[in-house]
Order: C-alpha cells, then sequence, then structure tokens
C-alpha cells in the first residue's frame, strides 16, 4: 500500500447550516410545560426525544429532571447526524438534505446505508453556479465478478459511499439526494475537510471485529449464542516525514474521542471505518521519517 491514511472529522450540524431537507420531523409532539405526560409518552425538544419516567409528569424541564425524563435519541431528521452509527435516519423514495457550512468542504461520507439505490452530491456556488454534480450507484452487486456468481450468489449492498474529489468552494450549497425503491435508511452523514496522515500506509494491516454477542452454555450443557453488536479493529502502519511529526501529533490529539471516518483504502471498503482512534504512537527512528501506527475501534 502506497497512500496515505485518510480521516474526515465531520463539521457539526446546526439548525444554521442545515438549510433545507424533505425528511419530516414528525416523531412525536413537541414538548409542552403545561400538558401533563403520562408513563412512557415522548416528546420533542431541540432535535431529541424524550420519554416521560412517571405519570403525572407536568412542568418538569427535560434535560435537568432525571427522575422524570430520560433521552431516547435524536429525531429521524437528525439521527444521521449526532455521530453514532447505532442510530439511523430512515429516508422514503426521494429525499433530500441541503447544507450551508459556510466553509470549505472537499469531502462526503455516508456510512451504514441500507436501502438506497442512488445517492447524488451537487455544490452549487452563488457566484460559480453548479461545480460538482455526481450521482453514485449503489444497487447491489454480486459477490464476486464469475457468470456463477451473477446468476446464483446473492447479491450485497454497498453499506459506505465516499465522495473525496469535492472542490473547495467556502460559499457553496451542498444538496444530497438520495433514492430508494421504498423505505432506506443511513447511520451517519458526515462532511467536512479531508486529511492526509503519513506518506503511505504499510503493508501488514491488521483488520478484525469485536463481538459483543453472547455465547453461553447453559446447566444442561447447550450452548446458548444471542447475536448482539459488533465493532470493527483496524491497526494502520504508516512512514510519517518528520517536517510533518508536529502537524500529524496536534491532528491526531484534537480528534481524541471523536468520531471520524478512516479510509485507508478506496478499493476495499473493509479498510475505511468510521470510529475512534484508541492509540497511536510516533516512533522518531531515522532522521528524514518516523514509524507511526493507529489503532482504530469502528463505532457498533
Amino acid at each position: 500500500m502506497s497512500k496515505p491514511l485518510r480521516v474526515i472529522k465531520s463539521l457539526a450540524v446546526t439548525d444554521a447550516t442545515l438549510t433545507a431537507t424533505s425528511v419530516p420531523e414528525a416523531d412525536h409532539p413537541v414538548y409542552s410545560a403545561v400538558t401533563t405526560y403520562g408513563l412512557a409518552d415522548r416528546v420533542m425538544s431541540a432535535h431529541k426525544i424524550y420519554e416521560s419516567l412517571q405519570a403525572g409528569n407536568v412542568g418538569k424541564a427535560l434535560a435537568t429532571e432525571p427522575d422524570w425524563w430520560v433521552e431516547v435519541g435524536a429525531t429521524n431528521r437528525w439521527a444521521m447526524f449526532d455521530l453514532s452509527s447505532t442510530t439511523a435516519t430512515v429516508v422514503d423514495a426521494a429525499d433530500y438534505y441541503e447544507f450551508e457550512p459556510g466553509v470549505a468542504v472537499n469531502a462526503v461520507g455516508l456510512v451504514g446505508i441500507n436501502g438506497l439505490l442512488t445517492v447524488r452530491i451537487r455544490m452549487t456556488d452563488p457566484l460559480y453556479g453548479v461545480v460538482y454534480d455526481q450521482t453514485a450507484d449503489l444497487n447491489a452487486v454480486p459477490s464476486e465478478s464469475s457468470w456463477y456468481a451473477w446468476f446464483f450468489e446473492p447479491r450485497t449492498q454497498q453499506t459506505l459511499l465516499v465522495m473525496s474529489d469535492l472542490p473547495s468552494y467556502p460559499n457553496a450549497v451542498l444538496r444530497i439526494d438520495m433514492t430508494s425503491s421504498g423505505t432506506a435508511s443511513v447511520g451517519a452523514l458526515v462532511y467536512g475537510t479531508q486529511r492526509t496522515i503519513g506518506t503511505g500506509i504499510k503493508a501488514g494491516v491488521r483488520l478484525g471485529i469485536q463481538d459483543y454477542s453472547r455465547k453461553e452454555r447453559n446447566d444442561w450443557g447447550d450452548t446458548v449464542l444471542v447475536q448482539r453488536a459488533y465493532s470493527k479493529r483496524i491497526t494502520f502502519g504508516m512512514q510519517l516525514a518528520n517536517d510533518q511529526l508536529d502537524n500529524t501529533y496536534e491532528l491526531l490529539a484534537d480528534m481524541r474521542a471523536t468520531p471520524c471516518l478512516w479510509i485507508g483504502s478506496d478499493g476495499l471498503r473493509s479498510l475505511s471505518v468510521f470510529g475512534f482512534y484508541s492509540n497511536f504512537e510516533i516512533d522518531i527512528a531515522y532522521a528524514r521519517f518516523s514509524d507511526c501506527s493507529i489503532d482504530v475501534e469502528g463505532l457498533t
């Protein structure tokens, strides 16, 4: 492997940057301080969903009364922006989002795709017009390129999409159109400036999963398997130019405990993961170059 490791730290999505969307926000009634809520009633406030823990719940503050309210998660419209792949935004046959980031954006990533057929990404600058317009086909494909697989093997859909060739126009409007044959979902949407780490990834990348399934034996010796979530684990080794050592160190320090999209290869989707690094080490081994390793843990 010769290409450097790439990483996208997503820009925060706010009411100011999300300027238009066709995805409704009507999961539950909007919270009212004068309404009496019963046990398990749910409400919305500030793009989050809360559930009542008691009957006769009236006038209790959502965020500061933990005995009365529990936060369930983001609303459907905002679920793909909560930087968690365990929640997902459900979209209909043709939905879209429009953003005005106010800064240059050169990469967009969709994680945890389920059921989408196409994704169209456009950038429109107020001065130069449409500066980017690309559509990705996400139709399911055979698991391998052979005539037998084409006719008989089950087809798999692409669950990750990365577009990293967007031009840098700070004032451009970013629009993402998603189409499907029915109901589909997206686990996370990230967009921002793509950064590179190192001069090239070394051969010997280690990848695997951490399985959280329950595997036990009961009193009669029977094996009980309960399938649960898992997270990807990848260890990248790379060479780092010493004149970029300080910048790389500060970049990784800034990304600590932050979900990012890590891209190790364009051709192998298994070398891309949405998660956080658990450890990084830099060995200043030579006068001009150093060795660097990064352990990345994916979100479940």
